[in-house]
């Protein structure tokens, strides 16, 4: 009985085969496939939890805030058009002092009253 149990277990042996095991990542940030990051994304955000506070505005708020940008928005165009001369401008919050460097270009201080801070912006001649 011995023998013939071990005489099974060599030719059982002798049949099997096996290979090296293959790692391949799956996270396109390790080496996986590309092609996997965007529902890996997905899946982390569907598991996020976390949701930012975002505060609410009143109407005089987003008002004001839409009139500053549409001030912002007309002094760059007028300055981008050459159509802004030197001088200060005063929006309520900000004081926008604009000058003429001396090769052309134009310089602009911005001044946040409430606080001080001071934001200087040159823009080169373009095409000059």
């Amino acid at each position: 009985m011995n023998k013939s149990a071990v005489l099974l277990f060599l030719l059982a042996s002798a049949c099997a085969s096996a290979t090296e095991l293959v790692y391949t990542p799956i996270n396109p940030s390790f080496g996986g496939n590309p092609l996997n990051g965007n529902f890996l994304l997905q899946k982390a955000q569907s598991q996020n939890g976390y949701s930012e506070e975002r505060p609410t505005l009143s109407f005089v708020d987003k008002f004001q805030e839409a009139l500053e940008r549409n001030i912002i928005n007309s002094l760059t165009r007028r300055i981008a058009d050459g159509e802004l001369v030197d001088g200060t401008y005063n929006t309520g919050e900000f004081l926008v002092e604009i000058t003429t460097g001396t090769d052309g270009s134009v310089i602009v201080n911005i001044t946040n009253i409430d606080t001080g801070e001071v934001t200087i912006i040159t823009i080169p001649v373009i095409g000059g």
